[in-house]
């Protein structure tokens, strides 16, 4: 074999072939098969590679939260807690302030003996009419006391007296504020006790000795509920609040005086000629008597109502600008009250006078002052008849 056939052994010179090669097929074949298994095998393998890294989804970058956006999102936080919290509390509050001043559910009235009733005084039948009981009343006894501070341990018989006597009842269906005006010298039969407190019965006095038969204080308070309640028929009152000579000047100061029109001529006051109530003089307008005049209560009643209708009328449209108005009464005052009127009764009547206020209608008692032989105090007997009616007014609704 030559040199040339060594190099390339897959050429043979056939010398038989026309072409003068002779080809090796059976190798060629041989070569061209493992040549297509190298290179199939490479294709899959690159194939593969590619295609994994083709499906592959690309990483997502995260994007990091700015430091600004996340002060923001926070301030934005804290601001709607501060929002929404306040509101649900004020909102709780109103609810159950609501439900305690609105309770009726032991109503089981004394009416006079000739008048027809039912269901405990729901409904009551007179002259030929119908009237129901309205459930939407909220109901207050005010009363001032004749001292410069309130007791807490006072002897039975000396605890003061309750001069200023009004109960006060709101509709809440209509924002219409009711107004009794009581007289103070009115007869009614009042508990009495002793020194320490055991029950002696009860004896005709004063409306305003009912407090004096007390400690002073809280006690003395719910005999003078007991009292009014009394001569209202047992209609239940939801609330009282008491002040002293003291607190006068501080509630009335708190809303920056109150101005009025003084009706008569008395003390420091012209008839005719306004003035703006402010400090001492606010307690001269309301309190000043003279004992000499037997019905002189009844002139001393019209200058309390006078004030009490201009310091509501104040009071209302200064809540609405400030709702917080109340408590800072409350506040201030607290140290001169009796009461049985907590945070959400507050709560619920500020609001709902603040935005269904519709002003005051006054009611009071007719009747005669008579003097006693034996009692150097002035004493007033109630038309009972007209009262009923003034009562059936306050409280009941016709409905025939």
């Amino acid at each position: 074999m030559s040199r040339q056939n060594k190099e390339k052994p897959n050429v043979i010179i056939d010398r038989e072939d026309n072409s003068g090669f002779d080809v090796n097929w059976e190798q060629i074949e041989k070569d061209y098969i493992t040549s297509e298994r190298r290179r199939r095998h490479h294709h899959r393998h690159s194939h593969k590679h590619h295609t994994s890294t083709e499906n592959e989804p690309a990483p997502v970058e995260k994007k990091k939260m700015s430091k600004k956006k996340k002060i923001l999102i926070t301030v934005l936080i804290v601001l709607l807690c501060l929002i929404i919290l306040p509101l649900i509390t004020f909102f709780v509050m109103r609810y159950i302030g609501s439900v305690k001043m609105m309770k009726h559910d032991n109503l089981n009235i004394n009416v006079p003996a000739d008048i027809d009733y039912s269901d405990g005084g729901q409904i009551i039948r007179y002259k030929g009419h119908t009237y129901q009981f309205n459930e939407n009343l909220a109901s207050i006894l005010f009363m001032g006391i004749d001292n410069t501070e309130l007791k807490e341990n006072a002897v039975a018989g000396t605890a003061g007296q309750a001069d200023a006597l009004y109960l006060l009842t709101y509709d809440i269906s209509n924002g219409k504020l009711k107004v009794l005006a009581l007289n103070r010298d009115t007869m009614i039969d009042i508990n009495l006790y002793d020194q320490a407190r055991n029950y002696l019965g009860t004896e005709s006095h004063q409306l305003c000795l009912a407090y004096s038969y007390g400690d002073g204080y809280s006690f003395s308070a719910e005999q003078q509920v007991n009292a009014v309640q009394r001569l209202i028929y047992n209609i239940p009152i939801n609330a009282y609040y008491g002040i002293d000579l003291s607190a006068i000047p501080i509630l009335n100061d708190d809303i920056g005086g109150v101005e009025v029109i003084p009706q008569y001529t008395f003390g420091s006051f012209t008839k005719g000629q306004p003035v703006t109530l402010k400090g001492e003089l606010t307690e001269e307008f309301v309190r000043s008597r003279d004992v000499s005049l037997l019905d002189d209560n009844l002139r001393r009643i019209e200058c309390q109502k006078q004030y009490i209708n201009a310091f509501a009328n104040q009071l209302a449209p200064a809540v609405a600008k400030d709702f917080s108005l109340p408590l800072t009464l409350y506040r201030d005052s607290s140290k001169y009250t009796v009461s049985n009127i907590d945070i959400t009764e507050i709560v619920f009547l500020a609001s709902s006078l603040a935005m269904n206020y519709s002003g005051i209608e006054f009611f009071g008692t007719e009747g005669e002052y008579k003097m006693v032989e034996g009692d150097s105090s002035a004493e007033y007997f109630i038309n009972q008849e007209a009262f009923f009616e003034t009562i059936l007014d306050i409280y009941y609704t016709r409905i025939d």
